[in-house]
């Protein structure tokens, strides 16, 4: 009941996560020229207006550390906070909670316009410890967009 209890946190904790963490961040791209140079210089402003209020505690056992780009692609980073972070199964983390983590995505609205817009998003999830736990990369084909 106690590891049930657990994972139950956790992914109540992504859904807060995304939630608040993001919903309230995100600016939509509405109008972006084609270039790649300027597709970039647009998500480094996103990125940086993000990172503003950064770090945010999101919920007790999650902190939104930074935003970073890497082309067309805005990650989210992210770490996972003691007590949780002590007794997380480390190993099994993506394998058990990244199809879920890749559908609060997709889901999302302005997450999903940046996707229609071809942009990708990231999640990395690291421990307090620094120790990383993965990164889940979402594209518009993994969204049906």
């Amino acid at each position: 009941m106690y590891n049930l209890s657990k994972a139950a946190a956790v992914v109540g904790g992504l859904v807060i996560l995304v939630a608040l963490g993001l919903i309230g961040y995100v600016v939509a791209p509405y109008f972006v020229d084609d270039s790649a140079a300027d597709r970039t210089a647009f998500l480094d402003k996103v990125s940086e207006q993000i990172n503003v209020d950064l770090p945010s505690q999101v919920d007790e056992s999650t902190r939104l550390e930074s935003t970073t780009v890497n082309g067309d692609m805005l990650q989210f980073n992210y770490t996972l906070m003691p007590p949780l972070s002590d007794t997380l199964d480390a190993d099994n983390f993506m394998a058990r909670y990244g199809d879920g983590i890749q559908q609060i995505i997709c889901e999302k609205g302005r997450l999903r316009r940046m996707l229609q817009n071809d942009f990708r998003v990231a999640y990395q999830y690291r421990l307090a410890d620094g120790s990383e736990l993965g990164t889940i990369k979402v594209e518009r084909a993994d969204c049906g967009v």
